[in-house]
């Protein structure tokens, strides 16, 4: 009997005790992280000892409070604290004014206002090209319709793809902001209407710059024209 209401107490003061916090988890990225909004225009650094906020509109005000211990969710991180919450999901996110592409989708309260933006460090455009496979939804502006007759691929050095008739393939150098192709090599298969290869083709002939669209499109431009891409893989 002695036994049993010793067990009996052991018990409950297990119950009573607080329990343990939970370990912090690796956190987004090892030092600084950042991230960046349009439409307002802001900025967040956490540098492991603080999550700073800036509003473009505001310049003279930092909203600053300490970096909590880190919540790892299913898609990314939460950092929350009563004046500033931080939600990181780990998903591909343009910013909508310029080429860059960051791996992270940041949505953001302060204050009881909300912003979204991206963070973490932008991917250069030769990392999104290698190893990938495009659908070519238009050229010039004007719409493919698609399918497998529509294509470009990249590998580490090399492309190869169909504007609607014939295959083509050659070498590219890419920079972090453009890609120059070149020599290509076609087939010579004469088809109904080669308006689509033909503008590709002078397009593909100089230089592109690599701009990322809102919708995360991926549009190669220069003075020849445009061609838009989708990814698939």
């Amino acid at each position: 009997m002695e036994r049993l209401a010793a067990l009996s107490l052991a018990l409950g003061l297990a119950a009573c005790a607080p329990l343990p916090a939970p370990l912090p988890g690796p956190g987004p990225a090892p030092g600084a992280y950042r991230a960046v909004g349009t439409e307002p225009f802001w900025s967040l650094t956490l540098d492991g000892r603080d999550m700073i906020f800036t509003e473009a509109a505001r310049p003279g005000q930092r909203i600053v409070v300490p970096q909590p211990r880190v919540i790892v969710g299913f898609a990314g991180e939460i950092y929350q604290t009563p004046r500033m919450g931080v939600n990181i999901v780990h998903s591909r996110c343009s910013d909508g004014m310029s080429d860059r592409i960051y791996p992270d989708k940041v949505q953001l309260r302060v204050d009881g206002r909300s912003f979204e933006g991206c963070g973490g460090d932008p991917v250069a455009s030769e990392s999104r090209l290698q190893d990938s496979s495009w659908s070519v939804l238009a050229v010039n502006g004007r719409a493919t319709g698609g399918g497998p007759r529509f294509t470009l691929a990249f590998t580490r050095d090399r492309l190869s793809g169909q504007f609607g008739c014939n295959r083509m393939s050659g070498t590219y150098r890419a920079s972090p902001n453009g890609l120059t192709a070149g020599p290509i090599i076609a087939t010579r298969m004469a088809c109904p209407d080669m308006r689509f290869e033909d503008e590709a083709g002078r397009i593909l002939a100089q230089p592109v710059t690599l701009r990322t669209l809102p919708d995360l499109d991926l549009e190669l431009a220069n003075s020849a024209g445009t061609i838009r891409l989708r990814r698939q893989n």
